[in-house]
């Protein structure tokens, strides 16, 4: 059974994202706080809160909030941006062969 060209433009797409370092499953969700000092202008305006990010995930069954420190910012938004391209690229080809099981093809 051979691969149709779209099959293999996805496959290799799948190969180029394994590749690469990182993978994290996950949404980075963005808090804004109080601190807690008298004199801090997050006190009195909503705007000058201070920013934390964290990476939501569910490990088994449980919800987690692990707080993302702002030297891993970027790296932890690589990651969690190449899962969800990995996910996309899987459902292409899972449709692809459900097309093919529905068809009897192949």
């Amino acid at each position: 059974m051979g691969f149709t060209a779209t099959e293999r433009a996805l496959y290799s797409k799948l190969r180029r994202l394994l590749s690469q370092p990182g993978l994290l499953r996950g949404n980075l969700v963005e808090m804004r706080r109080y601190c807690g000092k008298a004199g801090c202008g997050c006190q009195t305006n909503v705007a000058r809160r201070h920013r934390s990010l964290y990476l939501a995930l569910s490990l088994e069954g449980k919800r987690r909030m692990l707080y993302i420190p702002p030297a891993w910012e970027e790296r932890v938004r690589q990651w969690t941006a190449r899962y969800g391209e990995v996910r996309a690229v899987l459902e292409r080809i899972t449709r692809q062969r459900l097309t093919q099981v529905e068809r009897r093809e192949g």
